[in-house]
């Protein structure tokens, strides 16, 4: 490796340092003061006042694969859901949305799918999914 190249790389992983830096700031001005991604108030309200729509409501994460499956159950078997991605909020908001999860689900864990009815499915069980949608639609007829 020349001296050349070992430059270049010098500088591009300083480079990437700065940027997680940079976003990591960038995160503060993308949210109000509570903490509440810009344009997600009614998603925020939801969270807090689940299902106030009729609407079941999965509480997850950006990067968790079990939701991921969930959001595709529910989808596959066309239930209309609202979807909280609870790592995209900070501080206040992030703690209120946990502080209401943990009345579902104690662990806070993820995913977690509140129904009207009160029902709660944790994770990915597909029999417990398919009894909470079955008893959904049900409740739309």
């Amino acid at each position: 490796m020349t001296n050349g190249m070992l430059v270049v790389i010098g500088v591009l992983f300083i480079a990437a340092i700065l940027a997680g830096v940079i976003s990591k700031k960038n995160n503060k001005k993308n949210h109000d003061e509570h903490g509440i991604p810009f344009g997600k108030e009614e998603n925020f309200a939801l969270a807090i006042e689940p299902c106030k729509d009729g609407k079941p409501l999965m509480y997850d994460l950006t990067t968790c694969r079990h939701c991921v499956r969930v959001q595709d159950y529910l989808t596959k078997h066309g239930v209309e859901f609202n979807d909280v991605l609870v790592d995209r909020y900070i501080g206040k908001a992030r703690e209120e949305i946990l502080t209401k999860l943990k009345t579902y689900n104690p662990k806070a864990s993820f995913p977690t799918v509140v129904f009207p009815d009160g029902s709660v499915v944790i994770g990915y069980r597909e029999a417990v999914l398919l009894e909470a949608v079955q008893n959904y639609k049900k409740s739309q007829n």
